[in-house]
């Protein structure tokens, strides 16, 4: 039986990969899940559950600040409101934070949902591309 140098270094290989760990990836990382597979969630779900940290949502409410910018293409921080809730978002600010409009619309974003500080206090969300 002869046995092919080939198949061996291959087999070799693979074995070698596969009692690696896997390498962290980053909860931005494209495609992990898209708008449309993002569970709606309440601001008051995001700011106390630990289970949607570094996940994918669609958040709704309304647009209570965007300091000196303007609704549109512009990115930046500004706040999302829901009720007696409010929640940092950094990212591109939607056209409805006009602030003639701002009280009036009810937004849906799809955000990512991170630690406020790399200590771990708070919440706040990082919009995504619709």
């Amino acid at each position: 039986m002869r046995t092919n140098p080939l198949a061996i270094t291959l087999l070799l290989a693979v074995s070698a990969c596969a009692g690696r760990p896997r390498p962290d990836t980053s909860p931005l990382q494209a495609g992990v899940l898209s708008r449309e597979q993002a569970p709606i969630v309440s601001l008051r779900d995001v700011l106390e559950s630990d289970t949607l940290l570094g996940h994918r949502v669609r958040v709704t409410g309304w647009c209570a600040t965007a300091p000196g910018l303007l609704g549109g293409r512009r990115v930046g921080l500004w706040i999302l409101a829901a009720q007696d809730t409010t929640i940092e978002v950094r990212g591109l600010v939607p056209a409805d934070c006009a602030p003639e409009i701002k009280d009036d619309v009810l937004l849906m974003i799809f955000a990512q949902v991170v630690p406020a500080s790399s200590k771990g206090g708070g919440r706040l969300l990082l919009r995504l591309p619709d």
